[in-house]
Protein backbone atom coordinates (compact mmCIF):
# COMPACT_ATOMS: atom_id res chain seq x y z
CA UNK A 1 0.00 0.00 0.00
CA UNK A 2 2.69 2.49 0.67
CA UNK A 3 4.51 1.58 -2.35
CA UNK A 4 1.49 2.58 -4.47
CA UNK A 5 1.65 5.83 -2.74
CA UNK A 6 5.08 6.17 -3.54
CA UNK A 7 4.42 5.40 -7.35
CA UNK A 8 1.56 7.60 -7.56
CA UNK A 9 3.62 10.46 -5.56
CA UNK A 10 6.13 10.09 -8.16
CA UNK A 11 3.50 9.75 -11.10
CA UNK A 12 2.16 13.26 -10.04
CA UNK A 13 5.37 15.16 -9.58
CA UNK A 14 6.46 14.40 -12.82
CA UNK A 15 3.49 15.83 -14.69
CA UNK A 16 3.85 18.68 -12.70
CA UNK A 17 7.68 19.40 -14.05
CA UNK A 18 5.98 19.00 -17.54
CA UNK A 19 3.35 21.67 -16.98
CA UNK A 20 6.01 23.96 -15.89
CA UNK A 21 8.11 23.33 -18.53
CA UNK A 22 5.58 23.61 -20.87
CA UNK A 23 4.51 26.88 -19.89
CA UNK A 24 8.07 28.11 -19.70
CA UNK A 25 8.16 27.53 -23.32
CA UNK A 26 4.88 29.40 -23.82
CA UNK A 27 6.23 32.75 -21.91
CA UNK A 28 9.31 32.49 -24.08
CA UNK A 29 7.36 32.37 -27.35
CA UNK A 30 5.47 34.96 -26.71
CA UNK A 31 8.27 37.07 -25.89
CA UNK A 32 10.21 36.28 -28.92
CA UNK A 33 9.05 39.21 -31.99
CA UNK A 34 7.32 36.71 -34.41
CA UNK A 35 8.21 38.34 -38.32
CA UNK A 36 5.33 38.80 -40.12
CA UNK A 37 4.58 35.54 -42.39
CA UNK A 38 4.79 35.56 -46.04
CA UNK A 39 1.65 36.38 -47.73
CA UNK A 40 0.78 38.40 -44.70
CA UNK A 41 0.72 42.02 -44.37
CA UNK A 42 2.42 43.75 -41.54
CA UNK A 43 1.65 46.27 -38.90
CA UNK A 44 1.87 49.88 -40.07
CA UNK A 45 4.32 51.25 -37.71
CA UNK A 46 2.49 55.38 -37.58
CA UNK A 47 4.57 58.39 -36.56
CA UNK A 48 2.73 60.54 -34.13
CA UNK A 49 3.56 63.99 -34.75
CA UNK A 50 3.69 66.40 -31.98
CA UNK A 51 4.20 70.49 -31.45
CA UNK A 52 6.54 70.97 -28.29
CA UNK A 53 6.23 74.15 -26.64
CA UNK A 54 6.39 77.23 -27.78
CA UNK A 55 10.05 79.80 -27.11
CA UNK A 56 11.71 82.01 -27.82
CA UNK A 57 8.68 84.48 -27.65
CA UNK A 58 9.39 88.32 -28.51
CA UNK A 59 8.47 91.14 -30.37
CA UNK A 60 11.13 92.68 -33.03
CA UNK A 61 10.80 96.44 -33.14
CA UNK A 62 12.06 98.62 -36.03
CA UNK A 63 9.90 101.68 -37.71
CA UNK A 64 6.83 100.35 -39.01
CA UNK A 65 7.61 97.19 -38.00
CA UNK A 66 6.11 95.27 -34.93
CA UNK A 67 6.28 91.65 -34.91
CA UNK A 68 5.33 89.00 -32.41
CA UNK A 69 8.57 86.23 -33.24
CA UNK A 70 9.15 82.69 -31.80
CA UNK A 71 10.12 79.42 -32.43
CA UNK A 72 8.71 76.01 -33.30
CA UNK A 73 9.78 72.77 -32.33
CA UNK A 74 7.42 69.77 -34.44
CA UNK A 75 8.63 66.38 -32.68
CA UNK A 76 7.60 62.71 -33.85
CA UNK A 77 6.78 60.38 -30.60
CA UNK A 78 5.67 57.67 -32.44
CA UNK A 79 6.17 53.92 -33.36
CA UNK A 80 7.17 54.83 -37.28
CA UNK A 81 9.20 57.93 -38.61
CA UNK A 82 8.13 60.66 -40.62
CA UNK A 83 9.64 60.27 -44.00
CA UNK A 84 8.54 61.95 -46.91
CA UNK A 85 9.89 61.41 -50.69
CA UNK A 86 9.82 63.59 -53.50
CA UNK A 87 8.26 62.56 -56.75
CA UNK A 88 10.90 61.21 -59.09
CA UNK A 89 8.68 62.12 -61.80
CA UNK A 90 10.24 64.45 -64.65
CA UNK A 91 9.14 67.79 -64.58
CA UNK A 92 6.05 68.70 -66.79
CA UNK A 93 3.02 70.66 -66.80
CA UNK A 94 0.98 67.83 -64.93
CA UNK A 95 3.53 67.71 -62.43
CA UNK A 96 3.35 71.32 -61.09
CA UNK A 97 2.69 70.62 -57.79
CA UNK A 98 1.55 74.05 -56.42
CA UNK A 99 -0.70 75.16 -60.05
CA UNK A 100 1.74 78.25 -60.33
CA UNK A 101 2.86 77.33 -63.55
CA UNK A 102 6.63 76.62 -62.93
CA UNK A 103 7.14 72.89 -62.49
CA UNK A 104 11.06 73.00 -61.76
CA UNK A 105 9.95 74.92 -58.58
CA UNK A 106 8.19 72.31 -56.62
CA UNK A 107 7.59 68.70 -56.29
CA UNK A 108 5.06 66.20 -55.24
CA UNK A 109 5.42 65.17 -52.19
CA UNK A 110 4.73 61.58 -50.81
CA UNK A 111 4.45 59.67 -47.42
CA UNK A 112 6.00 56.70 -46.70
CA UNK A 113 4.59 54.47 -43.85
CA UNK A 114 6.88 51.17 -42.31
CA UNK A 115 5.14 48.07 -41.21
CA UNK A 116 6.99 45.78 -38.46
CA UNK A 117 8.43 43.74 -41.15
CA UNK A 118 10.43 42.39 -37.99
CA UNK A 119 7.59 41.91 -35.26
CA UNK A 120 9.59 43.72 -32.31
CA UNK A 121 7.14 46.31 -32.35
CA UNK A 122 9.14 49.63 -33.33
CA UNK A 123 10.91 51.02 -36.26
CA UNK A 124 14.22 49.25 -37.10
CA UNK A 125 16.27 50.51 -40.15
CA UNK A 126 17.09 48.48 -42.46
CA UNK A 127 15.11 45.10 -41.70
CA UNK A 128 11.30 47.04 -41.35
CA UNK A 129 9.87 47.75 -45.44
CA UNK A 130 7.96 50.02 -46.79
CA UNK A 131 4.37 49.25 -46.37
CA UNK A 132 2.35 52.13 -48.42
CA UNK A 133 3.25 55.33 -49.83
CA UNK A 134 0.42 58.40 -50.29
CA UNK A 135 0.35 61.25 -51.38
CA UNK A 136 0.85 64.20 -48.50
CA UNK A 137 1.21 67.88 -50.15
CA UNK A 138 3.82 69.23 -52.41
CA UNK A 139 7.78 70.39 -51.78
CA UNK A 140 8.38 73.75 -52.94
CA UNK A 141 11.68 75.68 -53.21
CA UNK A 142 12.41 77.96 -50.27
CA UNK A 143 14.86 80.89 -51.84
CA UNK A 144 14.95 82.49 -48.12
CA UNK A 145 16.64 79.59 -46.93
CA UNK A 146 17.81 77.95 -50.09
CA UNK A 147 16.43 74.66 -49.63
CA UNK A 148 13.30 72.59 -50.29
CA UNK A 149 10.16 72.73 -47.94
CA UNK A 150 7.29 70.73 -47.13
CA UNK A 151 4.18 73.43 -47.59
CA UNK A 152 1.98 73.80 -44.72
CA UNK A 153 3.57 71.94 -42.02
CA UNK A 154 2.64 74.63 -39.51
CA UNK A 155 0.04 77.30 -38.81
CA UNK A 156 0.28 79.92 -36.61
CA UNK A 157 -2.23 82.44 -34.69
CA UNK A 158 -3.36 84.62 -31.81
CA UNK A 159 -6.68 84.81 -30.91
CA UNK A 160 -8.27 86.58 -28.28
CA UNK A 161 -8.78 84.11 -25.44
CA UNK A 162 -12.52 84.39 -24.18
CA UNK A 163 -13.84 85.23 -27.48
CA UNK A 164 -11.29 82.69 -29.84
CA UNK A 165 -11.79 85.46 -32.51
CA UNK A 166 -8.59 85.22 -34.49
CA UNK A 167 -6.62 88.48 -34.90
CA UNK A 168 -3.04 87.38 -36.34
CA UNK A 169 -2.30 84.56 -38.30
CA UNK A 170 0.37 83.01 -40.83
CA UNK A 171 -0.67 80.80 -43.20
CA UNK A 172 0.89 77.47 -44.75
CA UNK A 173 4.16 78.03 -42.42
CA UNK A 174 6.46 75.17 -44.59
CA UNK A 175 9.43 73.79 -42.88
CA UNK A 176 12.56 71.88 -43.97
CA UNK A 177 11.03 68.94 -42.71
CA UNK A 178 14.56 66.95 -40.34
CA UNK A 179 16.44 65.70 -37.38
CA UNK A 180 17.47 68.80 -35.31
CA UNK A 181 16.92 67.56 -31.64
CA UNK A 182 16.92 64.41 -29.98
CA UNK A 183 14.31 65.22 -27.62
CA UNK A 184 13.23 61.69 -26.65
CA UNK A 185 15.96 59.16 -27.27
CA UNK A 186 14.32 56.78 -24.91
CA UNK A 187 11.45 55.73 -27.24
CA UNK A 188 11.81 52.39 -28.90
CA UNK A 189 13.62 52.66 -31.73
CA UNK A 190 14.74 56.07 -32.03
CA UNK A 191 18.20 56.18 -33.75
CA UNK A 192 21.57 57.92 -31.66
CA UNK A 193 21.99 59.58 -34.62
CA UNK A 194 20.78 62.29 -37.36
CA UNK A 195 19.27 60.06 -40.06
CA UNK A 196 16.86 62.73 -42.17
CA UNK A 197 19.41 66.02 -42.73
CA UNK A 198 19.50 68.74 -45.13
CA UNK A 199 16.55 69.53 -47.61
CA UNK A 200 18.18 69.11 -51.04
CA UNK A 201 15.93 68.80 -54.26
CA UNK A 202 15.95 65.10 -54.38
CA UNK A 203 16.45 64.30 -50.63
CA UNK A 204 14.42 61.83 -48.59
CA UNK A 205 13.22 64.01 -46.03
CA UNK A 206 11.47 63.60 -42.54
CA UNK A 207 11.79 62.73 -38.70
CA UNK A 208 13.40 59.89 -37.14
CA UNK A 209 10.97 58.97 -33.90
CA UNK A 210 12.24 60.83 -30.32
CA UNK A 211 13.94 63.43 -32.87
CA UNK A 212 12.16 66.96 -33.59
CA UNK A 213 13.08 69.85 -35.93
CA UNK A 214 13.49 73.53 -34.74
CA UNK A 215 12.65 76.58 -36.29
CA UNK A 216 14.14 79.51 -34.32
CA UNK A 217 12.40 82.66 -33.53
CA UNK A 218 14.99 84.62 -35.95
CA UNK A 219 13.69 82.48 -38.89
CA UNK A 220 11.43 84.24 -41.98
CA UNK A 221 7.69 82.55 -41.37
CA UNK A 222 8.35 82.57 -37.65
CA UNK A 223 6.21 85.88 -36.55
CA UNK A 224 3.14 87.47 -36.85
CA UNK A 225 2.31 91.13 -37.52
CA UNK A 226 1.02 92.50 -34.80
CA UNK A 227 0.76 96.04 -36.01
CA UNK A 228 -2.56 98.09 -34.64
CA UNK A 229 -2.90 95.76 -31.79
CA UNK A 230 -4.26 97.18 -28.61
CA UNK A 231 -2.47 95.93 -25.53
CA UNK A 232 -3.84 93.28 -23.51
CA UNK A 233 -3.55 89.19 -23.09
CA UNK A 234 -3.74 86.79 -26.10
CA UNK A 235 -3.21 83.44 -26.85
CA UNK A 236 -0.65 81.98 -28.99
CA UNK A 237 -1.34 79.09 -30.70
CA UNK A 238 0.75 76.83 -33.22
CA UNK A 239 -0.27 73.58 -34.84
CA UNK A 240 1.50 70.72 -36.55
CA UNK A 241 -0.19 69.57 -40.02
CA UNK A 242 -3.03 71.68 -39.70
CA UNK A 243 -4.67 70.18 -42.98
CA UNK A 244 -4.17 66.97 -41.48
CA UNK A 245 -1.67 66.00 -45.11
CA UNK A 246 -0.23 63.36 -42.56
CA UNK A 247 -0.80 59.85 -41.79
CA UNK A 248 0.20 59.62 -38.00
CA UNK A 249 -1.19 57.80 -34.73
CA UNK A 250 -2.67 60.43 -32.64
CA UNK A 251 -3.90 63.69 -33.92
CA UNK A 252 -5.03 65.02 -30.62
CA UNK A 253 -1.46 66.66 -30.01
CA UNK A 254 -0.40 68.41 -32.50
CA UNK A 255 -1.79 71.74 -31.29
CA UNK A 256 0.47 73.65 -28.26
CA UNK A 257 -0.63 77.39 -26.78
CA UNK A 258 0.61 79.72 -24.35
CA UNK A 259 -1.18 82.77 -23.03
CA UNK A 260 0.90 86.02 -23.45
CA UNK A 261 0.16 89.89 -22.46
CA UNK A 262 1.62 92.30 -24.56
CA UNK A 263 1.86 96.15 -23.54
CA UNK A 264 4.14 98.24 -26.04
CA UNK A 265 6.45 96.71 -27.91
CA UNK A 266 6.87 93.64 -25.15
CA UNK A 267 5.63 90.68 -24.65
CA UNK A 268 5.47 88.38 -21.19
CA UNK A 269 4.67 84.52 -21.50
CA UNK A 270 2.41 83.96 -18.93
CA UNK A 271 2.96 80.13 -18.92
CA UNK A 272 -0.10 79.08 -18.94
CA UNK A 273 -2.37 76.87 -21.83
CA UNK A 274 -5.47 78.96 -23.28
Amino acid sequence: MRERRTVRGAVSALLLSCSLALAGVGVLAASTPTPASAGSTPSALLPDVIMQPITEIRIQKGIGVKMLRFASIIGNSGAGVVELKPDSAARSAENDCDGDGDPLNDRKAFQRIFGDTDGDEMFTRGADEVLRKRFAGCSVFHAEHDHWHFEEFARYRLVKPKTGRVVASSEKVSFCVRDSIHFDPGLPGSPGAIYYGNCTQDSITGLSVGWADYYGSTLPGQELDIRGLPDGRYCLRTTADPADRLRESNQTNNDRSTLVRIIGRDVTDLGTTC
